[in-house]
């Protein structure tokens, strides 16, 4: 059954759910973009849809995984949805300590980050009072997740590159100004330079040797609605992971490559491999710094293996309206 908001996405038992959540965890960030602000808005949305709601605050990275076993190490059955009030690191944070429990109740995203590339992915308002919203009449659905070996999970990817410098280069003062923006000015930055590294990756046991500029371990092909798209064939529920290694030589390679990924396909651009599997290693020469749904990783080797149908998320019926400039322009 495809969701109303476009994507390609079951519905867990096969059948229209609702969520019918009474009982809810709330993990926030304070330190999101406007997390602290919306709080207690958010609450009172909450008290006056009569759901009982408990507050978990993170104070430090990878708290609200700690934060979200805790509690349902004590009774898995507690809630019947855990919300984020955070940004795409905060989700996925969350998301990593559900993976782990099959019990485990979906996951609603309230986005008040920088990028907020998941929920706009998925059609959740940005809005946290109209995502809360939407998602009190939400569908549950499954979808796979990458994993780190040693590390938290993804749902988008994991880049090694152009898109980890990206993030790097945002600085948090950046961010907080003109929010968005700050990843665009970085991502020009880095994409001036075209730097080139050496790279083995292993998938499924075959070795690929590659000289690039950006690898990208992706789960979703499509995101932020249909604007940009990874690859044609890449899914997040086919219990596989697309690397795709993207290899310009020249700025204008570069620009060929941005432009197909926004208006058209990447899949037969010479520039553009996709090797496909489940299990996954990355050396790169020299080490490089690695980014995972936005979020600043160690650096490089990793270890990569797919999580099928590890997570449950609520998911609007009416998502937000899609871009559909590929279609239009292809």
């Amino acid at each position: 059954m495809e969701n109303m908001n476009g994507l390609d996405f079951p519905i867990a038992d096969g059948t229209h759910q609702g969520s019918r959540v009474s009982t809810a965890l709330l993990v926030v960030n304070p330190a999101s973009r406007s997390g602290k602000r919306e709080l207690d808005s958010v609450l009172r949305a909450f008290g006056a849809a009569g759901i009982a709601c408990e507050l978990a605050e993170t104070d430090a990275p990878a708290h609200a995984t700690a934060l979200v076993r805790e509690r349902l190490h004590a009774d898995p059955h507690a809630f019947d949805a855990v919300f984020t009030l955070g940004g795409d690191g905060t989700a996925m944070e969350v998301a990593t300590a559900l993976a782990d429990c099959p019990d485990a109740p979906p996951l609603g995203i309230l986005a008040v980050g920088t990028a907020n590339v998941l929920a706009r992915t998925l059609g959740i308002p940005v809005r946290p009072l109209a995502a809360l919203t939407a998602l009190l009449d939400a569908d549950e659905v499954a979808i796979d997740l990458g994993r780190i070996a040693g590390g938290p999970a993804f749902a988008i990817g994991l880049g090694i590159g152009l898109d980890a410098s990206m993030i790097a280069g945002a600085s948090v003062m950046l961010k907080k100004r003109v929010g968005y923006l700050a990843y665009a000015w970085s991502a020009l930055r880095a994409g001036l330079r075209l730097e080139r590294f050496r790279a083995r990756i292993v998938v499924d046991g075959t070795v690929h040797n590659v000289e690039t500029s950006s690898i990208l371990v992706a789960n979703f092909g499509m995101v932020l609605g249909d604007l940009v798209c990874f690859g044609e064939d890449i899914g997040h529920r086919d219990g596989m992971l697309d690397v795709c290694v993207y290899s310009p030589r020249t700025l204008r390679d570069a620009t060929r490559i941005l432009w197909r990924m926004v208006f058209g396909g990447v899949g037969g651009d010479r520039c553009v491999r996709i090797i496909r599997g489940r299990e996954i290693r990355i050396e790169t020469d020299p080490p490089r710094p690695m980014q995972a749904d936005g979020e600043l990783l160690h650096m490089t080797p990793v270890e990569i293996s797919v999580e099928p149908n590890a997570v449950r998320i609520l998911v609007p019926r009416l998502g937000a309206r899609r871009w559909r400039l590929r279609r239009a322009l292809a």
